[in-house]
């Protein structure tokens, strides 16, 4: 089809095996930017005023709360400490979710503050269209990931 998920996170290879293995995500498709090269060039939000102590902290975590989806978070909070980033100051870099077709830019979410994340399903849904959408283009190899992280 053509399309594949990617994550990208801050953290080491060391630190990713443990991730992969609770979570299941495919270590061919996970990988790691323990310098927030590629954050910082997407203009990804950090830092504590930025994040953490931003007035859209409180209402996403009220929106996810309201909405009945902390299960993951109250899962991760015993597994947090091995998957801390390398440097203090990365535990408030925002993340995001990006689509591309191509080199053409389909949807962007850049996380305003802690707990303010895209919705998958809308992102998959997206995914999911575009390939409908494809003919013979789909059978077309996915353009390479961005350069920038390393590979587990």
């Amino acid at each position: 089809m053509g399309i594949k998920l990617f994550l990208v996170s801050i953290g080491t290879h060391a630190r990713s095996k443990d991730f992969v293995e609770v979570t299941g995500f495919p270590a061919e498709n996970l990988f790691a930017d323990p310098n927030n090269d590629l954050y910082t060039a997407l203009g990804l939000i950090k830092g504590v005023g930025a994040t953490f102590l931003s007035v859209e902290t409180p209402l996403a975590i009220k929106r996810r709360m309201d909405s009945g989806n902390t299960a993951d978070l109250m899962d991760i909070l015993p597994r947090w400490q091995p998957w801390m980033p390398p440097k203090n100051e990365q535990g408030l870099q925002q993340g995001g979710m990006f689509l591309f077709d191509g080199d053409r830019t389909v949807l962007t979410h850049y996380d305003k503050a802690t707990s303010d994340h895209a919705d998958l399903s809308a992102l998959l849904g997206v995914a999911g269209q575009l390939a409908a959408d494809c003919d013979n283009a789909c059978e077309l190899p996915p353009p390479p990931p961005p350069p920038p992280a390393r590979r587990f």
